[in-house]
């Protein structure tokens, strides 16, 4: 069977089909693997060499390496490595053999969290998707959401490799991952926009959830003082006011306020109404009209959304429309004819 034809039976990848490569052997489906598993040394296919195939996708958002690959059976083994790696299943199964325990990446069922180690796998036709994971960040990333100290003792447990449920009560993270990678294709093309986008907090922290749900479900909040939650949000909308054209994330906020995110969601309900993000989403849009107040000739619609934190002018567009009740063009229009 030749390679086009072979491919044409593979699964669809979980993103980056546009930019994907096809490999029709095992040597560069492994180099080209290396990008986010370094260790690898040795694979074989499972299938005749005329049907084999191999597509990937691979691309890195501000540090944190995703991989999406769809091939024909395989096995392979690496060697010891640092990294941590998120490996979810999409279509098929996959056995991995690490740390002396036998782990099944099955779609639908479990994804495989591998600490750093060396590691064998056996996999079917299938189709996945890897992360690979800074545990540090990832720690920091939890312990904001939790509203914890810095110097808190480590709530993840990041040094042993383990299945990972995909389904826990009525909540699917294959579909939660597969939502945030579809927000990722609308990025391929654009760099600096997917680099802005604050993408890989929100990687991050469903990773946190996933890795360990009851910490997340047990969480608690007692109501602090009104006065403290006060100072305390303050102290959360200075920051966002000094940075509306930077990228802000909810861990962020959640770490500047020392808040858990039930806290922090709270605290923006109680006093403005809103979620912490439509708050930020608001005062950038009130930017953006106080801008375009003030334009001369030769204004940009586009460039001026993004200097106020839009990373896409058609969205920006419609979000102003339904504060303010007029599009954008008619601000403009109307300040270059006074």
């Amino acid at each position: 069977m030749a390679i086009s034809h072979a491919s044409d039976l593979l699964p669809g990848l979980p993103f980056g089909g546009r930019i994907s490569h096809l490999d029709g052997n095992v040597q560069d489906m492994s180099q080209r693997m290396r990008f986010i598993v370094p260790g690898l040394k040795e694979c074989e296919s499972l299938v005749p060499d005329s049907e084999f195939a191999h597509r990937s996708s691979m691309l890195t958002l501000n540090g944190m390496k995703l991989a999406a690959s769809a091939g024909t059976a395989w096995r392979a083994r690496s060697e010891e490595t640092e990294n941590h790696t998120l490996v979810i299943p999409c279509v098929g199964h996959s056995t991995i053999f690490a740390a002396g325990r036998s782990l099944r990446a099955e779609a639908g069922a479990t994804a495989v969290y591998l600490a750093a180690c060396a590691r064998s796998e056996e996999a079917s036709t299938r189709s996945f998707m890897m992360i690979d994971i800074d545990p540090v960040k990832l720690e920091s990333v939890a312990q904001a959401m939790l509203g914890l100290e810095g110097d808190h003792a480590p709530v993840l447990d990041l040094l042993s490799s383990r299945e990972v449920k995909l389904q826990v009560g009525r909540v699917s993270f294959e579909i939660v991952m597969r939502q945030l990678t579809t927000v990722l294709d609308q990025f391929l093309f654009e760099p600096d926009l997917l680099e802005f986008s604050g993408l890989d907090d929100c990687f991050y922290r469903q990773i946190a959830v996933m890795l360990k749900p009851a910490l997340f479900l047990d969480q608690v909040d007692v109501k602090p003082d009104r006065g403290f939650a006060r100072r305390k949000l303050d102290h959360v909308c200075q920051y966002i006011l000094a940075r509306l054209n930077q990228p802000i994330s909810l861990t962020a906020l959640e770490q500047v306020g020392r808040m858990s995110k039930r806290s922090l969601h709270y605290a923006f309900q109680d006093r403005f109404g809103v979620t912490p993000m439509q708050w930020v989403r608001q005062e950038r849009l009130s930017l953006a009209r106080s801008q375009l107040a003030i334009a001369t000739r030769g204004t940009s619609i586009t460039a001026l959304a993004l200097s106020c934190g839009f990373t896409k002018p058609a969205r920006f567009a419609s979000y102003y429309h339904l504060q303010f009740g007029e599009l954008p063009s008619i601000t403009l229009a109307r300040a270059l004819n006074r």
